[in-house]
């Protein structure tokens, strides 16, 4: 039994068809790996980045309160003792608030870092 030219045409036609799907899935599979790649490396940048502050605010916080202490043992009377300890109060709350804002604006910029490659990707998709 011998096929037909149009069925020769049609089994080669879906067979072009068939490695062109192929194809594009493996692409589509290249371009998710690579950007999953790049967020998740994105992602333990900014973890390490994060650490790395949150330490630095410990070390300053750990800095400043051994200072505090020596001038509070070193303090001529209980009104200089009181001041010191207010205006250390004072300077922690002013510090602890700017240190927030400051992890904050950097938790969001390293997330932001994270899912770009994601977003990039998803948006690439729907434009084409």
């Amino acid at each position: 039994m011998t096929k037909t030219s149009t069925e020769q045409l049609t089994d080669e036609t879906m067979e072009t068809r068939i490695q062109a799907r192929i194809g594009g899935a493996k692409d589509i599979a290249t371009d998710i790996t690579g950007a999953v790649t790049a967020g998740s490396k994105a992602y333990v940048g900014g973890v390490i980045e994060l650490g790395q502050t949150l330490l630095g605010f410990g070390r300053e916080m750990a800095s400043e309160a051994g200072e505090h202490a020596r001038a509070t043992m070193q303090a001529k009377n209980l009104r200089e003792a009181g001041e010191l300890q207010a205006a250390y109060l004072q300077h922690r709350i002013e510090m602890t608030a700017t240190h927030a804002k400051e992890f904050a604006d950097l938790a969001r910029a390293r997330s932001e870092d994270a899912i770009a490659p994601i977003a990039a990707l998803l948006k690439q998709d729907k434009a084409a």
